[in-house]
């Protein structure tokens, strides 16, 4: 019997946790009372089983069974009651034999000791049911899980439909009947009745009634008339809605008549802890999340309070409809050999001459589908406080603000609709931070009138004299790191002249460390160890040095493992000034600590690039490779044994891997000879295959 767990761990992959059979069941049971009937009473026993002890593939046989069907695997009695068709009836019979014929081989794989087939069993469950790889096997099973988990909620959507809409016309031939959308069966539907029907559909938040899905099939080809794109807009524009609509519309097949592109992402998997849904669900859910954010356009401010940055680009925002176009194409270039990003520019441009757009329409269209990850990458990976930073990302822009509201909203969008790992409070804020930089150069102000702002700012906390003097001693981009009430704390620690240690929490609930202390090579390595000692997990630093020999040292970290939350900051504050008094031996704590870390199984690839213009005053290395314990660490001290200067290092993490960018130089600027370069790399490398093979530094 295939169990819950399996059928939850495969529904994560196809991404219909939302429409599981167990919710849909669930539902259906809470409303048993006011809609009584053998349907219904069947879901009874299931408000006795708190711990879930339903099983998805079995739920369809086990109702045909308390419905009077003979043969429980036939399920003859709900396709008589037309409750469920033939072909859906074949397709929920073929798919749980699949399913369960997995979890066979699952278990023989890890010992019967789990029913989740977790991404480290995908290769070895996949060689064992003699699969052409782990992507195939996982597709397999996202199709089949998301075509059961379509069926079973529609049969028990019987249970208790939405009596709350109203039967009444929507459209030429396009009705509501008993809460469902209904399209009249003696006329043939044309791609405009069809649109027509489905926005209907997304914007009720009801389903199709079955003979209308299947009625569809008969559509022509659209012709892509102003009628026909203005009906696909407000389908997008129904937001999350529309996720069920274009999933019922895909599994009648009807779907890649208007988008032939989406048969080769659909079930596509993205095998990774970062993403939660395969590329067809998480284009879907990119457009909802899209679309929610265009509602803040549309919502009323409270009143004496300013009006937030979302809100304020959903407002400005002209071209809305390329939003939502953008959010349903960005990752239609994923499966194929190469770039997805210029693979998906090529074909979104397809589908833009295909649905007729205007001139303007096809090229920004085709724009964010080919930059979609800038956005992101630049504010994760960059140094923001960097002018250069900012130029180059606006020169991307063609100093266009529109498609600067429009990639910043897609940014959110596509990270939301990624899942947890891709989007958060600190990420929101740096994306938040370029878009703002991005805007002062977009509309010609540069970042003069953000620094004069800020330096007035700080006049006020400090005085005139003592805001001259440590803007004058500190770095050109540190105004534009922070803002004033952190610049005054950071000038009282540095004025003291001597080891300063301080630990505040910020708006974001992550931890920021600050050190001064004297400038010395190998301070950040020391640093990162010890907060690795301290457990926590440094997600960003900025690394500045004055020109009067002190360093101000900003990290930015999380309390992974809870311990600043049982010891307090002031223990963070005395491990840091013990390591850095040399009490503490970093490299051995920091090997201690790693003792305990689990494995975390095979190690995969590292990479290692070079950027010579992303900044004018440093070199940028992003290292690429698998995560763990005290990796800022091993990296930062390669550094210094290789003597260049860390100025600025960024920590993106992606699940299970990570993408770590490091600003280096030495005495006499950016570091541009190939030979001291190949030699970092080569140091880099092996470090990282040292700690991956010995889990010692």
């Amino acid at each position: 019997m295939l169990t819950a767990a399996l059928a939850d761990a495969v529904l994560d992959f196809a991404g219909n946790r939302a429409a599981s059979v167990l919710e849909s069941l669930a539902e259906g049971a809470r409303k048993r009372r006011a809609y009584p009937g053998p349907v219904a009473e069947m879901l009874e026993p299931n408000l006795k089983d708190g711990a879930g002890g339903l099983r998805d593939a079995q739920a369809l046989t086990w109702a045909d069974r308390l419905l009077g069907g003979r043969d429980p695997s036939a399920l003859v009695a709900l396709v008589a009651m037309e409750l469920l068709t033939e072909s859906d009836a074949e397709r929920v019979r073929c798919g749980r034999e699949l399913l369960v014929d997995r979890r066979v081989e699952l278990h023989r794989v890890n010992g019967g000791k789990s029913d989740r087939l977790v991404l480290q069993d995908h290769d070895a469950v996949a060689d064992a049911v003699a699969a052409e790889d782990a992507d195939v096997m996982v597709r397999e099973l996202s199709a089949v899980a998301r075509e059961i988990a379509w069926i079973t909620d529609d049969v028990f959507s019987h249970v208790a439909p939405d009596r709350s809409v109203v039967d009444r016309v929507l459209a030429p031939n396009v009705s509501v009947v008993r809460g469902r959308v209904r399209f009249d069966h003696n006329q043939v539907p044309s791609a405009l009745s069809v649109l027509d029907a489905a926005a209907h559909a997304a914007e009720l938040g009801v389903r199709f009634e079955r003979a209308t899905l299947d009625a569809f099939a008969a559509m022509p080809e659209p012709t892509w008339d102003t009628w026909e794109r203005a009906a696909f807009g407000r389908l997008l524009r129904a937001g999350r809605n529309a996720v069920a609509t274009f999933e019922a519309l895909d599994h009648a097949g009807v779907l890649e008549r208007f988008l032939p592109e989406w048969e080769h992402v659909r079930s596509l998997p993205q095998r990774n802890a970062y993403h939660r849904f395969t590329v067809d669900r998480h284009l879907l859910e990119a457009v909802a999340e899209c679309a929610e954010l265009l509602d803040l356009a549309d919502e009323p401010l409270p009143r004496g309070e300013p009006p937030l940055i979302d809100t304020v680009v959903a407002r400005a925002c002209r071209r809305p409809e390329l939003l939502l176009l953008g959010a349903l194409l960005h990752d239609i270039g994923k499966g194929f050999d190469g770039d997805h990003s210029r693979i998906g520019a090529v074909i979104a441009e397809r589908v833009a001459r295909r649905m007729r757009l205007d001139s303007e329409g096809i090229e920004i269209l085709v724009w964010l589908a080919r930059d979609h990850l800038l956005m992101a990458d630049t504010a994760t990976r960059r140094d923001l406080s960097d002018e250069e930073t900012v130029r180059r990302f606006v020169s991307v822009l063609a100093g266009d603000g529109e498609r600067l509201r429009l990639l910043y909203l897609l940014t959110i969008g596509d990270s939301r609709a990624t899942g947890p790992a891709a989007w958060g409070k600190s990420k929101a804020a740096l994306v938040r931070d370029l878009f703002v930089k991005a805007a002062a150069f977009v509309e010609g102000d540069s970042a003069d009138a953000l620094l004069d702002e800020r330096r007035r700012a700080l006049v006020a906390l400090l005085g005139d004299t003592a805001t001259d003097r440590f803007l004058t001693i500190m770095p050109a981009s540190y105004p534009m790191a922070f803002e004033p009430a952190v610049m005054a704390a950071h000038h009282e620690l540095v004025d003291r002249r001597e080891l300063a240690v301080a630990c505040t929490r910020g708006d974001d609930g992550r931890l920021a460390v600050t050190v001064a202390a004297p400038d010395r090579s190998g301070l950040l390595a020391t640093v990162a160890g010890a907060l690795t000692i301290s457990g926590v997990a440094v997600h960003e630093a900025n690394l500045f040095s004055t020109s009067d020999g002190m360093a101000v040292d900003v990290f930015r970290v999380d309390d992974t493992f809870g311990r600043v939350a049982e010891r307090g900051e002031a223990w963070v504050e005395s491990t840091l000034r013990r390591a850095l008094e040399g009490e503490i031996d970093v490299a051995a704590g920091v090997a201690e600590r790693r003792r305990y870390q689990p494995d975390t199984g095979p190690v995969g690839p590292t990479q290692i690039t070079v950027d010579f213009d992303a900044s004018r005053t440093a070199t940028v290395i992003e290292v690429h490779c698998d995560d763990r314990l005290g990796l800022l660490y091993e990296l930062a001290d390669t550094f210094a044994t290789a003597g260049v200067d860390v100025t600025v290092a960024k920590v993106q993490t992606l699940a299970e891997r990570v993408v770590d960018t490091f600003y280096i130089r030495d005495a006499d600027g950016p570091i541009e000879d190939l030979a001291r370069l190949n030699a970092i790399d080569a140091a880099l490398r092996a470090r990282l295959t040292d700690v991956a093979t010995t889990g010692e530094a």
